[in-house]
């Protein structure tokens, strides 16, 4: 398996670590201090919510609605509150904070929380809705020893069902029918405190490294890499307990198991949706426990508990080991396919990926008929959907411009990308643009073409022409449909018609900023590690066939990132091509080669001063947003 794996043998039980350097963080590293800080919020967190739960509502229900706030003031808390303070004044204050649902929390960190944290937090309170089966077995779960990241031991004994007390609470409305109401189990002191802790602390650390760089980098999400050995063996152990806890027959294991694994992976992950390599491994992982499982029961050899703690427990620890060591890229797999699910409808991506085509002349007539949605696939930006920057995934303006400022302050991203644009082959409006070796040199140079005597002689200048043309646009309608490798007709924009004489006569400063910047983005976004990239692999990829980037030995005579700018709008194109190659790939020619381009509009307000007009960016809802373009390549039927 490639970038890391786990893999079932007869005899052995494996796992191949992908190469990784270790962590140098080491304020990862939780002093007495932060250990006693992230203990007292568990444990403030642990005593309210048994306190305040309601016994007469299931497990998951309490979960859901007296768990949830409390956890969600404890993570701000921690990520962004004066924890020193907190912990000075009591828990009186932090009651307080958890007893009022719109409390407004002052921690000087942004609005919500951003969205891996969040993917973590949902993460950490359906494993708590899993610690108890749905449906009551008043003889389930005998008491179990689990011990905590301190060493110290935290015995879970046998569910007790609380007395309600004499006052009813506010959700017992039914204790006055003439039904007695039925009392649901609920989890153990212990085992809630467990969990709290090893949450308090992933979010300690996570304060602790973004402390210590001084605000200059972003959070740090994942850190399961600088977990110590006993927070991996106390997550191993809270999974076999709620396994134990939760299978009663054969048939359950695997997927109970599985269920578990899975949704302990995307809390220490911190991401939303497992990849198919997560997937993959934890089926196997499961596998072989039950082969193992099977061969003792069948032998007599060993009870259902010891089997447990003999055979899934070291499969556990190893399994988090291989998380520890492959965590950027598992992370990195786990964002691509929370994009494709995005971005590509459910069932047409599971007809693509399960489609098995005979011939070059197959796939043409598939791709025709859905061409509709080959051609508008719509791609969020990536402000929005956090790829970059500490945005929440907010529309607003504040958003966009906080994570572009964000990623363009980044040297080494600043760099890569510009790298990557000096590899492209780009125009502005048809003039080729020399390359730049930083930011303000690429924004000079773009400046230089767009306010060029030939771009005003070409495109007209007169203010009239400008106003008659901008009355005759409103009648115009403009298809989202591309040609062939995604070029409109040269003749739409040079021919002396209606977007020659749109062009302003000076562009503003700002909107060249605003095109550098965009242009460093779709640098970053476009090739083997772009969107493009990822849709066209997800769709037409599969077990034996790679998808392999084209690399031109001859000129290229079109741009491979095109600016248009047209009088309401600066449009910008990034071409690629990709190849489909028969695995293992050699020197044969590719089975079919696949055109792309993505196009970004950014929306422009003219501003008129005196005789000259200006062009501004105008930021609007579709600010952003991309349409991804796929055609397979023109091929020609020969006939003998």
């Amino acid at each position: 398996m490639t970038g890391g794996g786990i893999t079932a043998h007869s005899d052995v039980y494996c796992i191949t670590m992908a190469p990784s350097s270790p962590s140098s963080n080491h304020a990862a590293v939780l002093s007495a201090n932060e250990s006693s800080q992230a203990r007292h919020l568990a444990n403030s967190v642990a005593s309210w919510y048994l306190a305040t739960l309601d016994p007469y509502a299931p497990h998951s229900q309490n979960v859901e609605l007296r768990l949830r706030h409390p956890v969600h003031v404890v993570t701000r808390c921690i990520l962004y509150g004066n924890i020193g303070g907190i912990e000075a004044g009591g828990t009186e204050e932090l009651e307080a904070l958890f007893n009022d649902d719109d409390a407004e929390i002052k921690d000087g960190g942004p609005e919500t929380l951003t969205r891996r944290s969040a993917a973590r937090m949902e993460a950490f309170l359906a494993s708590c809705a899993d610690a108890l089966r749905a449906d009551d077995d008043p003889h389930h779960d005998e008491p179990r020893e689990l011990a905590d990241e301190d060493g110290k031991d935290t015995t879970i004994k046998k569910k007790t069902i609380p007395r309600p007390s004499a006052t009813p609470t506010r959700a017992t409305s039914t204790a006055s029918s003439s039904k007695t109401p039925k009392i649901h189990r609920q989890i153990e002191h212990g085992e809630l405190l467990l969990r709290l802790d090893l949450y308090c602390r992933t979010l300690r650390r996570i304060r602790s490294i973004a402390d210590y760089s001084n605000g200059t980098k972003q959070l740090q999400e994942c850190i399961i890499q600088c977990e110590p050995k006993k927070s991996i063996r106390s997550r191993a152990r809270l999974i076999i307990q709620t396994f134990l806890g939760n299978v009663d027959c054969v048939r359950d294991v695997h997927k109970t198991l599985m269920s578990l694994i899975l949704k302990a992976t995307l809390e220490v992950l911190a991401v939303e949706i497992w990849c198919e390599e997560l997937s993959t491994t934890v089926d196997r992982l499961a596998s072989e426990y039950e082969h193992k499982v099977s061969f003792g029961s069948l032998a007599f050899l060993s009870s259902p508990d010891s089997s447990v703690e003999t055979h899934l427990a070291p499969l556990l620890t190893k399994y988090f080991e291989y998380l520890q060591m492959n965590w950027e890229s598992l992370v990195s797999k786990c964002e691509i396919e929370r994009m494709l699910r995005a971005v590509l409808d459910r069932d047409l991506r599971f007809f693509f990926k399960n489609a098995v085509f005979h011939s070059v002349g197959h796939i043409l007539d598939v791709c025709r008929d859905e061409r509709g949605f080959l051609d508008n696939i719509a791609l969020p930006p990536p402000w929005k959907e956090g790829v970059f920057g500490n945005a929440s995934g907010g529309d607003s303006n504040k958003d966009m411009d906080a994570a572009i400022n964000s990623y363009c302050s980044d040297a080494a991203l600043v760099s890569q990308a510009l790298r990557d644009l000096r590899r492209e082959v780009i125009t502005v409006n048809g003039q080729i643009l020399s390359p730049a070796h930083d930011v303000p040199e690429l924004a000079e140079y773009l400046g230089q073409i767009l306010n060029s005597s030939q771009m005003k002689k070409s495109l007209g200048e007169t203010k009239g022409s400008i106003l008659r043309n901008s009355r005759r646009r409103l009648k115009k309608r403009v298809s989202n449909y591309t040609s062939d490798f995604g070029l409109e007709s040269e003749s739409d924009f040079f021919s002396g018609g209606e977007s020659d004489s749109s062009v302003a006569s000076k562009v503003d400063v700002g909107l060249v900023d605003v095109l550098a910047r965009r242009l460093l983005i779709a640098a970053s976004r476009t090739g083997a590690g772009g969107d493009a990239y990822f849709v066209v692999r997800d769709l037409f990829g599969g077990d034996e066939v790679e998808v392999v980037p084209h690399h031109s030995s001859g000129r290229v005579n079109q741009g491979t990132i095109e600016i248009i700018v047209k009088m309401t709008s600066a449009i910008i194109k990034s071409h690629a091509k990709f190849d489909i190659f028969a695995k293992p790939c050699g020197d044969s020619d590719p089975l079919i080669q696949f055109h792309t381009t993505t196009t970004e509009t950014l929306t422009l307000q003219q501003s008129v001063d005196g005789s000259t007009v200006l062009l501004k960016e105008k930021k609007t809802k579709m600010t952003g947003w991309k349409t991804l373009a796929i055609r397979p390549a023109y091929y020609e039927k020969i006939t003998a």
